[in-house]
């Protein structure tokens, strides 16, 4: 399929600079598109291949004042990167048929509420009670625990688990793999072992949220493991039990977060952040990959390092860590210097 800058530009809100007759037919990286494809500028550090790329459409914001020539069309938006998100939305509708249908092969236990337009693959199975909200999708394979409630056009994919009680809201997407609803991780030691805490709770993701592949949210051992509105998580993250993840926060693949924290709205994670347990962690709060937060964190914080420490002090001890042997060699030199003086003045 083909489309042109005059075609897609309203569907942008976008301002054409060049040929509203360009066409493009699909999606290139501004360093490697080639003729026909449509390329998008959003952070200036690649702003050198707006003038080398050979794209035949490119996506820039409204205030790009380009330093040489460009040889693509233009297309300036407000917001590039969300522009292309929106762009590529609608290309998928059209690309990916929507499955239909509830296949006979599927095992569907008596009671179970469906919703108008639902689809169930082969081999999916859903327990009693379960309620499934209308135009949800649940592909083969999927499993559905007892009296789970998943909303209106909700997605499960292949593999993935909801145990008993599980409650997902709208829109929400759990790829394949992905666990909700386990057991948190409760044990109490006692002189002949660790005897297993009853994990009474539940688990609640609010609408919009997006689960990825392989990730686990564990229920909690009383009350619920809470996943706010519009949360999106990446493949192998953990949520320990009673956590909660307030809403538009987004977390990168490995995080982990241990049990009974509560993180605030509009957070940002890179990959492979550890959080420790009971602690809290505030709005709007961002951390660089592999940051190890053990303990409350206030609204705004950016933190990076492990143990975590605000952006600054981090950069700083980055910057010395490789001087550190040659720092000790030299005080080590120090204090052997020092002592031979000591000795010297004490003989005179």
């Amino acid at each position: 399929m083909q489309f042109s800058a005059a075609q897609i530009a309203p569907l942008l809100d976008g301002i054409i600079e060049g040929d509203s007759a360009a066409l493009v037919s699909d999606f290139g990286k501004i360093e490697s598109a080639k003729a026909g494809d449509l390329a998008f500028l959003a952070n200036p550090k690649y702003e050198a291949y707006a003038y080398s790329t050979e794209a035949t459409i490119l996506l820039v914001s409204k205030d790009f004042a380009p330093r040489q020539e460009v040889k693509a069309t233009l297309i300036r938006v407000a917001d590039p990167y969300a522009a292309l998100a929106k762009l590529m939305q609608l290309v998928e509708q059209q690309q990916k048929p929507r499955p239909e249908g509830i296949s006979p092969q599927a095992a569907i236990a008596e009671g179970v509420e469906l919703g108008e337009d639902v689809y169930i693959g082969a081999f999916a199975v859903i327990e009693a009670g379960a309620r499934i909200g209308k135009g949800s999708l649940i592909y083969p394979h999927a499993y559905i625990g007892a009296g789970v409630q998943l909303g209106e056009d909700s997605i499960v994919y292949p593999h993935a688990t909801l145990y008993h009680g599980v409650e997902i809201g709208a829109r929400c997407i759990i790829h394949a793999g992905a666990v909700i609803g386990a057991d948190g991780f409760g044990f109490a030691p006692e002189a002949d072992g660790y005897h297993k805490i009853p994990q009474l709770g539940k688990v609640i993701l609010e609408d919009d949220v997006e689960v990825g592949a392989n990730t686990c949210i564990d229920r909690a051992v009383m009350g619920s493991t809470r996943i706010g509105r519009g949360v999106k998580l990446d493949n192998l993250v953990q949520i320990a039990h009673n956590c909660s993840v307030g809403a538009h926060t987004v977390m990168a693949a490995q995080v982990g977060v241990a049990g009974s924290s509560q993180i605030g709205q509009w957070g940002k994670f890179g990959g492979q952040v550890g959080i420790g347990g009971h602690i809290t962690i505030g709005d709007r709060v961002e951390m660089g990959g592999q940051a190890g937060v053990i303990s409350n964190t206030p609204d705004g914080s950016t933190l990076m390092g492990s143990p975590a420490m605000p952006l600054r002090d981090a950069m700083r001890s980055f910057v010395l860590q490789p001087k550190l042997p040659e720092m000790y060699r030299r005080l080590q030199a120090l204090e052997k210097e020092l002592a031979a003086l000591k000795q010297a003045s004490a003989t005179n």
